[in-house]
């Protein structure tokens, strides 16, 4: 959230751009829970092993650069200005010509391994609890890999990155270091290739864990005393809270800040797409969608409790509509949410006078919180001295609420508003910034209007899909066990391309084709209804079906727990209506 003193000035004139019209009649898409690809991607592990071969170890030491810590100048970008968007998390730092410009890679440390060579280089900005760099590769020959990591914790690596004549920011790694590997194969000298590192931006929150410095007194305002967690709040709520996520975005400039988002479900019943929402003022170019980190899950078990997880997200968002006079953006994730997460209902439903709402957002980048209130006026949006003026408009784009529970703050920017209609939960908007805070608990806030956005939206969450069908290797062929039913098998399993296909038929096949099949089958798969799709359960039942066992047999030495379908009839039913397609 951002207050309304302290706009920017991307907003400034919005009130006076012409209000697209909202869908008529009102349309809306039901929530989902996302069950994940069943895509089991292998862990982008390095090529040189933190503890190398007698071979491979040189007493020559790796590459690196070391910044010192921050000063005063750097620290006080962070603080609170007339032109904040957001929570602004992370300071750029400019690197030498030697980084900046194309290396000398010739004299990194290159140890022979498996294919060709690797090389390290460690990036440390001294105090920072997490880091991320700007990356620019320019002549990249074929087989040459980039791979990020902290040295500290290997069992998480970025990459490989394989692009050439690309600029982009790495994902976030935890701690003041940020370590490069470069793969050659052989054949390509270090010569071959051009990589330079422009700037790099040192984290002051670890938005894994919401830490500050301990001598940090940067975050002058203290918004806890009146926040509540999600875990305070119904199980029901909580659901819907799966759809938040917080995220670190970059600038080109290098300053990093917090913002939340919500994840959205479509109209396409047949597919889960992850598309999220989130305002303009925190990501409205394809650079800031690109280097979109997410955090999911990171709420406190209990409530009032502590020691929230997380799970990281991956890095990375297709930039699909930006509106700055509504403040919305969608875009479309590069990686799959966690199994797991909610897919949030949307409606176009203009909001009534009075009408509950619900907040879900990560205030203060903190473990998610919600509030709750009620809508009262249309507002629109003027230029201020030092930020922007809410006036009163029944034409206008934006929509006031009053918290009578809990509040927003820096780090909820961007975040969701949900009415609920008929004992569901349905996203109305997201947050542009206002002015509650523990001082002012009903200071009003503001959020944009969906029905307004969805116009410049609908051609990807209104569009109606088809259904899947196990009919995999096209009309002619009807699925049978010992071959759709293997090759589904193995797909949950992991098996990709001339792998999935082996022994089981000849029927000249496009494989890649096949892969985008299976894949929009797989929320399908999960037969059992447990919230999982499993080689061991929703395979072995889809081939013991197709079989022709019925009945016991159908479920004999099969583990059910958790299982919404529990007996052979349920199984039965369902496996009828999914073979029909």
């Amino acid at each position: 959230m951002i207050s309304r003193r302290l706009l920017s000035l991307l907003l400034a004139t919005a009130w006076l751009l012409p209000v697209v019209g909202y869908a008529d009649p009102p349309v809306k898409a039901e929530p989902e829970t996302f069950l994940g690809s069943s895509l089991k991607r292998a862990v982008p592990g390095l090529r040189l092993a933190q503890g190398s071969t007698a071979a491979q170890r040189s007493t020559k030491a790796d590459a690196s650069h070391t910044l010192p810590a921050l000063n005063a100048a750097e620290t006080s970008q962070l603080q609170h200005s007339g032109k904040e968007k957001a929570l602004k998390v992370g300071v750029g730092r400019t690197l030498p010509a030697s980084l900046a410009q194309w290396m000398d890679l010739a004299a990194w440390n290159w140890q022979t391994v498996s294919g060709g060579q690797a090389a390290r280089f460690n990036l440390t900005s001294s105090g920072a609890l997490r880091v991320r760099a700007q990356l620019h590769s320019g002549q990249l020959p074929v087989g040459v890999e980039l791979r990020v990591y902290n040295p500290a914790d290997t069992t998480q690596v970025f990459g490989p990155y394989t692009q050439a004549n690309t600029q982009f920011w790495s994902s976030t790694v935890e701690g003041e270091t940020l370590a490069l590997e470069l793969f050659l194969p052989e054949g390509v000298k270090p010569q071959d290739v051009q990589l330079a590192i422009p700037q790099l931006s040192h984290l002051v929150v670890d938005p894994a864990a919401s830490s500050l410095k301990s001598d940090s007194s940067i975050y002058k305002i203290d918004y806890s005393s009146c926040q509540v967690d999600i875990a305070c709040a119904s199980s029901a709520w909580q659901a819907t809270g799966k759809a938040v996520a917080r995220y670190v975005f970059t600038d080109t400039d290098g300053l990093s800040r917090l913002c939340s988002g919500t994840l959205l479900s479509d109209q396409d019943t047949y597919t889960q797409v992850p598309y999220f929402l989130t305002a303009a003022h925190c990501v409205s170019n394809s650079t800031a969608a690109g280097s979109m980190d997410f955090f999911w899950h990171y709420q406190n078990a209990t409530c009032g409790g502590s020691g929230a997880g997380w799970t990281h997200g991956g890095v990375g968002a297709q930039l699909l509509a930006s509106r700055s006079e509504l403040d919305s953006t969608l875009v479309r994730l590069n990686n799959d949410p966690p199994a797991g997460v909610t897919l949030s209902g949307w409606t176009t439903t203009t909001l009534s006078s009075n009408q509950a709402i619900t907040g879900i957002h990560h205030a203060s980048g903190g473990p998610k919180k919600y509030s709750e209130g009620n809508f009262q006026t249309r507002v629109r949006i003027e230029n201020s001295a030092g930020g922007y003026a809410v006036i009163p408009d029944s034409n206008g784009s934006f929509s006031a609420v009053v918290w009578s529970k809990g509040i927003t703050a820096p780090g909820s920017s961007g975040s969701g508003v949900w009415v609920v209609d008929g004992g569901v939960h349905y996203l109305n908007g997201s947050l542009l910034g206002g002015s509650s805070d523990c001082a002012n608990t009903d200071g009003p806030d503001e959020y944009s209007r969906f029905e307004l956005f969805f116009a410049h939206i609908s051609s990807w969450l209104a569009t109606a899909g088809s259904p899947p069908s196990l009919h995999l290797l096209g009309s002619n062929y009807p699925p049978v066990a010992l071959r759709e039913g293997i090759i589904v098998a193995r797909y949950l399993q992991g098996s990709r391309g001339n792998a999935l296909l082996e022994g089981v038929t000849t029927i000249n096949t496009d494989t890649a084709m096949l892969e985008t099949k299976l894949a929009a089958l797989v929320p399908y798969l999960d037969i059992d209804g447990d919230g999982t799709t499993d080689a061991a359960t929703d395979a072995s039942l889809l081939i013991r079906y197709l079989l022709g066992l019925r009945g016991a047999p159908l479920l004999q030495g099969l583990d059910l727990g958790g299982a919404v379908r529990t007996n052979a009839t349920q199984m039965e039913n369902y496996l009828v209506e999914v073979l029909s397609q």
